[in-house]
């Protein structure tokens, strides 16, 4: 677990003062890691593993003939003991394009987690908002109906 930097240490701190001030129960801005819990906002099978979620999103998906791909992002080593990384860091698990018009598509990002909630990393956080920054869509789901929620008005 990365150490919070003092940005973070500072934030978190704020808020405690000023949930103090109000009267409140101070409640901490996320994990020392920086990640944010994550809940869905429409209900779903909580008992769902985030590889069954992600199942689920591509095949509805494909069902409604969405351009997507699995994209997946990590490390391994080689048989000489060579570390390498491969996928980008931060991405959502599914990437694709919604057609909008005969000649113009908009990007977008789908990062499943299991149907109870789980967490988006500092990477995932970052890389979200530079996807909404520059005009893509970024979605954190946690099941189908989650999905159908967010991009059902798209397809």
């Amino acid at each position: 677990m990365k150490p919070q930097t003092r940005k973070q240490k500072f934030n978190d701190l704020a808020n405690a003062v000023k949930q103090i001030r109000e009267g409140k129960k101070v409640k901490r801005i996320g994990a020392k890691d920086g990640s944010i819990r994550t809940h869905p906002v429409v209900s779903v099978d909580s008992k769902k593993l985030e590889h069954e979620v992600l199942a689920d999103c591509l095949s509805w998906l494909k069902k409604r003939h969405v351009f997507c791909s699995r994209h997946d992002a990590g490390t391994f080593q080689n048989e000489r003991g060579q570390y390498g990384t491969y996928g980008i860091i931060g991405a959502g698990d599914i990437i694709g394009m919604l057609r909008r018009h005969p000649h113009c598509g908009r990007h977008f990002e789908i990062e499943t987690k299991r149907g109870s909630g789980g967490r988006l990393d500092a990477g995932q956080q970052k890389w979200m908002k530079q996807v909404h920054y520059n005009g893509g869509m970024y979605f954190v789901v946690h099941g189908v109906k989650e999905l159908e929620h967010f991009i059902g008005e798209f397809v």
